[in-house]
């Protein structure tokens, strides 16, 4: 023991045989030193284990997004069932606004707070590509794409005008910062945390964020499929209710105006809003997504075209039911 921890040591189990005289004045006064010099052994030991704990390395975490299928996209419930990627028009792509720690609408659970301009339909496309080009790798190491692969991906012409649009969206998911929230578990940061582009090759490295990966815990995340988002095209509405509704297996009816608040509509014509979701179900029965839709005065409920294990889901909770109602006619 060095000469400072022995000092220490001397100054701690001086301290308590003060306290023990002035606590217990009768008690015998070898029992009371020897008992202080115990107490600030053990005290002075504990402090050095966590002082040596707390100076070793910490190994880090390493966290791989690689458990959906091909074909397949994936994403936190965070972001679908909340406005983050709106539905915006041509025009208001043009003069998107400037959000300043705003909170977007967000279903019952989860919590979206957003500063920077807003994302789109568009840039959700591009980041679930992203996603899906990360998950060989442990998240937070660099992804290296050429922008014409990644525009060839998204099913995208590869003009120079597409590439210039793809450079925006990418400074625009680097730019946002999102402080969401899923069932007490908290991500705040941004989507992308930068990257480089070569000037010749037009060949991008780009990091994700690893702390992200809190947001992809069970339950939290959804699959999407690729090919019937694809297949919407520019129909951005159908995209944003796609999404939304691929994160339920059996989704309730929901008001109009509920689905209008998730896809980020701000028409004020309500009928017209109505119009619109009708219209993007009609379009998500026509790429095989919805196998039909029920409309009512002021709901609309949607029914899912079951994937296999989806279905296999489904059955096993029906199963179950009966039993749990048996169990309680024997009790009653």
């Amino acid at each position: 023991m060095s000469t400072a921890e022995n000092d220490t040591k001397a100054q701690a189990a001086a301290i308590l045989e003060q306290q023990l005289e002035a606590t217990y004045p009768n008690f015998d006064a070898d029992m009371r030193r020897s008992l202080a010099s115990m107490g600030a052994s053990l005290a002075t030991n504990k402090a050095q284990k966590e002082k040596e704990t707390s100076e070793k390395p910490q190994v880090a975490k390493i966290v791989q997004l690689d458990f959906w299928q091909d074909g397949k996209s994936a994403a936190p419930n965070a972001l679908v069932r909340s406005a983050l990627f709106p539905a915006l028009n041509a025009q208001q792509k043009k003069n998107r606004r400037f959000l300043d720690e705003d909170r977007v609408y967000s279903v019952s659970g989860v919590d979206v707070i957003f500063t920077g301009k807003q994302f789109d339909q568009s840039d959700l496309d591009v980041y679930l590509e992203l996603l899906n080009i990360s998950r060989p790798f442990p998240l937070g190491t660099p992804i290296k794409f050429s922008a014409y692969a990644l525009l060839k991906a998204l099913g995208l012409s590869t003009g120079g005008k597409d590439h210039k649009r793809l450079h925006s969206v990418l400074i625009r998911l680097c730019g946002g910062v999102v402080d969401m929230t899923d069932h007490k578990k908290r991500y705040f940061g941004q989507l992308l945390q930068g990257g480089i582009r070569d000037e010749i090759t037009l060949n991008y490295e780009i990091t994700l964020n690893p702390k992200f990966a809190v947001l992809f815990g069970l339950g939290m995340w959804t699959t999407i499929d690729t090919s019937q988002r694809r297949a919407l095209g520019r129909k951005s509405t159908a995209k944003a209710l796609h999404a939304y509704y691929s994160s339920h297996t059996a989704p309730n009816a929901h008001n109009f105006d509920t689905l209008a608040e998730i896809a980020g509509l701000t028409n004020s014509n309500k009928r017209q809003r109505r119009a619109d979701i009708i219209k993007a179900h009609e379009q998500l029965k026509v790429v095989g997504f919805l196998d039909n839709y029920e409309v009512t005065a002021d709901k609309i409920k949607a029914n899912i075209n079951h994937t296999a294990s989806q279905t296999r889901s489904m059955l096993k909770k029906a199963v179950k039911q009966p039993k749990v109602s048996q169990q309680r006619k024997k009790v009653d």
